[in-house]
């Protein structure tokens, strides 16, 4: 997905043709996303917050950013990048990292948790509220 303005910027500049090998799609809502996410070879973005998401979806990413409040997904996930041609050399890096790259991302944890903290926060107000005598215990 291409954000409008990220589109405008780049036809401004000219640089329309770098466009010409990449499957350009319009913006997406964020189930999309992460749907597509999942199966992407890389994603480059300048979002702090996909630096989360990958490392839940175990996909590699260039951040394009001159600094970032999310320092530990760059520990093997993601390669900040100012902009620039230093994109491209990301890229291809992590690109010619291939399916063992992805599978390597794929058996490391999320340095922000594991995706299930709604579902521990959900028992322990369970077990809470039982210890109370308000609900039955859950088994």
């Amino acid at each position: 997905p291409l954000h409008p303005r990220t589109r405008a910027r780049i036809e401004a500049a000219g640089l329309l043709p770098l466009l010409d090998g990449l499957t350009v799609l319009p913006p997406a809502g964020y189930g999309t996303f992460l749907a597509l996410a999942r199966h992407a070879a890389l994603i480059v973005s300048d979002s702090g917050g996909i630096q989360e998401e990958t490392t839940v979806l175990g996909r590699p990413l260039v951040v394009v950013r001159r600094s970032t409040e999310r320092p530990e997904s760059l520990t093997d996930f993601a390669d900040l990048v100012t902009p620039g041609p230093g994109i491209g050399t990301a890229a291809r890096r992590r690109l010619a990292e291939g399916g063992l790259g992805l599978r390597r991302l794929g058996t490391l944890p999320s340095p922000y948790g594991d995706g299930t903290a709604s579902h521990r926060i959900a028992g322990l107000l369970r077990d809470l509220v039982a210890e109370r005598g308000g609900l039955p215990a859950r088994s």
